[in-house]
């Protein structure tokens, strides 16, 4: 199970799901105020929440659901079919949930620059979607080269 490179890349996959929550998605300055946009909310530079601006989506829970469906693609090697149904759903799915947060971003940049001007700086929580999403897609192309190979295997018997 281990020896196997789509475990590697599904549990790099993993790993960067739950790196999301460690660091910021953005972080958002207007004059002297700092704004982290984290997964889980919207926080002063103090790590309060701002209480006017609200996320809409839990953000967080959908990157630990995604997280989860990885890991539990590793334990799925006996059944290859499935395993590359839930990996590519998965990948779908993130493919959705970062233009869900691109959206969120622009939004709460769009609310925070209605008192004035703001700058924004993304963070690696911003770009670790993209990476979960790279990964995910080079585990399914493994997966899909070890079923094609049991399937050349089964012929020749």
């Amino acid at each position: 199970m281990l020896q196997r490179k789509q475990t590697l890349f599904l549990l790099l996959a993993a790993v960067c799901g739950l790196l999301t929550f460690a660091f910021p998605v953005d972080t958002f300055t207007r004059g002297d105020q700092t704004f982290i946009f984290r997964t889980y909310g919207i926080l002063t530079a103090d790590g309060v929440p701002l209480t006017d601006a609200t996320m809409k989506f839990p953000l967080a829970i959908l990157f630990g659901l995604f997280t989860a469906l990885t890991v539990a693609a590793v334990f799925l090697y006996k059944n290859r079919p499935r395993q590359l149904r839930i990996v590519r759903m998965t990948a779908v799915f993130l493919v959705a949930m970062q233009a869900l947060v691109i959206i969120t971003d622009n939004s709460i940049r769009a609310y925070l620059q209605q008192s004035g001007l703001v700058g924004r700086s993304h963070g690696a929580s911003f770009f670790l979607p993209v990476a979960m999403i790279v990964l995910l897609m080079l585990a399914a192309h493994r997966i899909k080269k070890d079923e094609e190979l049991v399937r050349s295997m089964d012929r020749l018997r």
